[in-house]
């Protein structure tokens, strides 16, 4: 059972879709922020 925990950790294949996942949730988190400081609402960007 040890081997295989060890073996999960090592391993690194999955690890790139979630950095990106994660990448893309922060700029999403950070462009919601920026547009709402600047006083915008969502409507009046998509029209």
């Amino acid at each position: 059972m040890l081997r295989r925990l060890v073996n999960f950790v090592r391993n690194q294949q999955g690890v790139t879709p979630v950095e990106y996942a994660l990448i893309a949730a922060i700029i999403t988190v950070a462009t919601t922020f920026a547009v709402s400081a600047a006083g915008y609402n969502i409507t009046d960007i998509l029209g």
